[in-house]
């Protein structure tokens, strides 16, 4: 794997375990801690050596060991269904923050963060990171985002778990850089570094929740990392009004509606994939609502797969054909080919790609 540093379809309900659903998913129901959880199936392709990506549309709530224990028995299903890849929401250790009475509610939350910093589980995190395996008939990555201690400051930071790598490395480590107003009293922000990587099925760059909104750092990723995927990491909320009553317009999900336009339009304005792993129901203390969809959207821009916006589920896509569909969608028509040729670019002085072995 190589490591880059730079600087700057909608499931259907169904009643049964196995039923299968439209356009030949197949849904399941396993036991997650004191639940069920529906898992859902599709085929992108019939190209075994592709990656089988495994999308948790996940509620955490403010209990550390009840999180990590979902973590665990999540990725015991991803063993049992041969996912490749797992990708878990922002922030799924301790829950998301909250703010609803100032003084008490920024105790608790520093202990939660405290409690759940990343340092902390470290029982945990490596026992996940000594499950997976590089033969293809299991997971090689897992990809998730926690509170992590540096230098005196707390950082919202995405992990990469593999066979064999420091996952406490520096260099395998990226920290939110856009913080919202609320986490910006409980995290530091991150220094203007990109993190992707290079696998055997493609380049995968990392944004967290927030990060979405901002564009160039996705063209970053995907006009100079190169990545062929960017991977979303967030506790997205669904409730906010916008209305046009003239035009008899309104949506009381406007967050919601973002999270699926910018994951859309990322994909088709960059021709990358964007993968986005979101929490999804009501925080247990704020009662704020958050918008699920965990989805994959192909490099058209076009949604290939959304979890439910209501409840707790796990997607799974098989043999996602990652380069291969990039390369044919470029193929019909590569813009960033005019993009590179008009577009004159402000170089950082500290960019650079970083090669690990």
């Amino acid at each position: 794997m190589e490591v880059h540093c730079g600087y700057f379809g909608n499931a259907k309900q169904s009643s049964g375990d196995g039923a299968m659903l439209d356009g030949g998913a197949v849904v399941s129901v396993h036991p997650i801690e004191s639940h069920t959880m529906r898992i859902i199936e599709r085929h992108f392709s019939d190209q075994e050596e592709c990656p089988s990506i495994l999308l948790v549309n996940l509620r955490p709530t403010p209990n550390v060991s009840s999180n990590l224990a979902q973590m665990e028995q999540i990725v015991q299903i991803a063993h049992e269904k041969e996912a490749n890849i797992i990708i878990f929401p922002e922030l799924c250790v301790t829950g998301y923050v909250w703010d609803e009475s100032q003084d008490t509610a920024d105790l608790a939350v520093k202990e939660l963060l405290a409690e759940g910093e990343n340092s902390r589980v470290a029982a945990t995190i490596d026992a996940i990171r000594d499950s997976l395996k590089e033969n293809g008939r299991g997971p090689e990555y897992v990809f998730y985002n926690n509170a992590r201690r540096k230098d005196g400051h707390l950082y919202n930071s995405t992990f990469i778990l593999h066979p064999g790598l420091d996952y406490q490395d520096e260099e395998y480590i990226y920290d939110k850089i856009f913080l919202t107003p609320i986490e910006q009293r409980f995290f530091q922000q991150g220094r203007d570094r990109r993190l992707s990587i290079r696998t055997k099925w493609g380049g995968f760059g990392f944004l967290v929740c927030y990060d979405l909104c901002f564009v160039e750092l996705a063209r970053k990723y995907a006009f100079q990392d190169h990545v062929d995927a960017i991977v979303t990491m967030a506790h997205w909320r669904s409730e906010a009004v916008r209305e046009y009553p003239r035009m008899n317009v309104m949506t009381d999900h406007y967050y919601g509606f973002l999270w699926d336009v910018m994951n859309s339009s990322k994909a088709a304005y960059n021709q990358v994939w964007t993968l986005g792993a979101n929490a999804v129901g009501p925080h247990e203390v704020s009662g704020h609502y958050f918008w699920g969809g965990s989805g994959i959207w192909a490099p058209s821009g076009m949604p290939v797969i959304q979890a439910s916006n209501i409840t707790p589920e796990l997607v799974l896509v098989h043999h996602v054909d990652i380069k291969g569909q990039r390369l044919r969608e470029r193929d019909d028509f590569d813009y960033q080919i005019d993009f590179s040729r008009f577009y004159k670019d402000i170089h950082e002085d500290d960019s650079h790609p970083l090669y690990l072995t």
